[in-house]
């Protein structure tokens, strides 16, 4: 059965926060410095573009402005070029990107729920698209 893509948002959002914290209080020099938080903040930002790259190709035509196909460029960079990641790129992702990303996913589940909110008030049924990767 296909997932519900405002799940795999979710999962995109929870990624994100997940990454602004771990790099929380720290410096670029600091972040440069700690192999550590290096490696798990790759982590995290490799899961929006995992998660991007699973969603219904409706559902990514339907949300253009939200940077998906970036998300999973970067999920790509991270994964094939681990062996040569630009941690200076990687800490301006999560400084300048992810800010970004974050407010756009919030959005739209602030938007679904509220559409979901209304549906339910009138009595409809709610229709999601089937999973088809972007």
């Amino acid at each position: 059965m296909p997932r519900d893509p405002l799940s795999t948002v979710l999962d995109m959002i929870h990624a994100v926060e997940r990454a602004q914290r771990l790099c929380a209080g720290f410096s670029e020099a600091e972040f440069l410095a700690d192999e550590r938080i290096q490696w798990a903040v790759c982590s995290q930002i490799v899961i929006p573009g995992e998660a991007a790259s699973r969603l219904p190709r409706d559902f990514c035509d339907s949300h253009q402005d939200i940077p998906l196909a970036a998300a999973t460029g970067m999920r790509h960079r991270l994964i094939h070029g681990y062996d040569s990641v630009d941690w200076v790129r990687v800490w301006k992702t999560l400084k300048k990107d992810l800010p970004l990303l974050l407010r756009e996913l919030r959005g739209l589940m602030a938007n679904e729920e509220s559409r979901e909110d209304q549906i339910r008030r009138h009595g409809q049924n709610i229709c999601r698209p089937q999973a088809v990767p972007c």
